[in-house]
């Protein structure tokens, strides 16, 4: 199912099973060690990120609430008064030096010219950890590719995660780009699905 609007109620669900399924991604990892602090940061995080996205980008759900996909636009920039306007941006705040180890993590990140007007990003998709390996993620990813593909776009996507790599390929993307960042250990793969 796809929506184009979801509730703060819905956000704060998923933001909650974010910080489940993202609990050892390495960008997160390398902003921090502790991981009893990392998830609650995590969550925070995300929540922001979902929140700036709640009206703008497309959610692809699963009928039972298992999983999230969430499609937006690669050259659309989120202003900060989208950010500002997350019930909880305080958590800057409580949490600012994890905030910009994390979003220097992720400056490198380069989608307008990776990736061209016509492509929508995956940003991001995680499934609850206990339905993982069940298919979830590859259908919402699949109703995705779908929509998009069918109206004449294309889906990119970066991953931090080189086990990741090989799950996207039989989904029919391919590496446009990799780099490793020295500082923060962290590859990155730009994939791309036409």
């Amino acid at each position: 199912m796809a929506k184009n609007e979801v509730s703060r109620k819905t956000l704060k669900y998923y933001a909650k099973m974010a910080a489940e399924a993202y609990i050892n991604d390495p960008v997160y990892c390398y902003a921090c060690k502790n991981e009893k602090i990392r998830k609650r940061f995590i969550y925070h995080f995300l929540l922001l990120r979902l929140n700036s996205s709640r009206k703008k980008d497309i959610f692809y759900f699963d009928e039972e609430e298992r999983g999230l996909c969430i499609l937006r636009e690669a050259h659309y920039d989120y202003t900060m008064w989208q950010f500002l306007m997350c019930p909880n941006w305080v958590f800057l705040v409580l949490y600012f030096p994890l905030t910009i180890k994390t979003l220097l993590a992720y400056s490198h990140l380069d989608n307008k010219d990776i990736f061209d007007e016509k492509t929508y990003i995956v940003s991001p998709v995680f499934v609850s950890p206990e339905h993982q390996g069940k298919g979830i993620a590859t259908k919402l990813l699949k109703m995705g590719i779908e929509d998009m593909l069918s109206n004449g776009y294309k889906i990119g996507l970066e991953t931090q995660n080189p086990d990741n790599v090989g799950f996207y390929e039989k989904l029919g993307f391919r590496t446009v780009k990799h780099e490793y960042y020295k500082l923060e250990k962290i590859n990155n793969y730009y994939m791309l699905c036409e």
